[in-house]
């Protein structure tokens, strides 16, 4: 079972992060991730939940999903990863996990925070290299999202957490770009992403950056303003 922050019961959107064990890739072929996002379809009828954006990638996936109850989120996840699971292991005559724990989420707190949560989804295949725009990945619902969906979801006055949040976001960038905290102080190309990603998009603190990655705030700064 996936940790839910106490706040978690003050939204309806979550960012759900899933990854393969050892970070290897478990949708490898094209018709692995069709056939995972049969599964997600097929479920999201069943269950009282609607797909906003998905992105699947060769190790992981990005999916941002809406719920009015949090444990109709769990039920979805464990049934979409354990057919897809089932189905993986019969195709590729294995046994054992495939995904590296259960799955992480991430609660959504406002509206800025949706659309940076959609944008960033969108845009993983780029940043990963695959493609130049995030409209000619075949395997997101980039062509498919409704752009303007303003008006249609309510959002409550949330006194989110900062240092909660910060921690979130930097615990989803290392697994997505598997990479260990540790590794990002050689890494400045890596931590000057991760530093604009917590900064602008989520106006946390460079104090709360500094402190998070224990990192002089001094050099937070620098790399910052570079």
């Amino acid at each position: 079972m996936p940790r839910f922050p106490r706040s978690y019961i003050q939204t309806t959107f979550f960012h759900v992060i899933t990854q393969g064990i050892n970070k290897s890739y478990i949708y490898e072929y094209p018709e692995d991730i069709k056939y995972y996002i049969k599964i997600m379809y097929e479920l999201e009828k069943e269950l009282d939940v609607k797909l906003i954006s998905y992105c699947i990638m060769n190790n992981h996936a990005h999916i941002l999903i809406k719920t009015e109850k949090v444990m109709e989120l769990s039920k979805y996840m464990h049934r979409l990863n354990t057919k897809y699971a089932i189905y993986y292991n019969t195709k590729y005559s294995r046994v054992g996990y495939i995904f590296k724990n259960r799955y992480k989420s991430e609660g959504i707190y406002s509206e800025e925070h949706l659309y940076n949560c959609i944008k960033y989804i969108y845009d993983n295949p780029v940043k990963a290299g695959i493609c130049k725009r995030a409209q000619e990945y075949p395997y997101s619902n980039y062509k498919n999202y409704g752009k303007d969906i303003r008006g249609n979801y309510i959002f409550l006055d949330v006194d989110i957490n900062s240092e909660e949040l910060c921690r979130e976001l930097i615990e989803e960038f290392l697994t997505v770009n598997s990479v260990e905290k540790h590794e990002l102080k050689k890494d400045i190309c890596k931590l000057k992403e991760l530093i604009n990603i917590l900064k602008k998009e989520h106006n946390i603190s460079l104090r709360q950056i500094s402190k998070e990655l224990n990192i002089n705030r001094e050099k937070i700064r620098k790399i910052y303003n570079k």
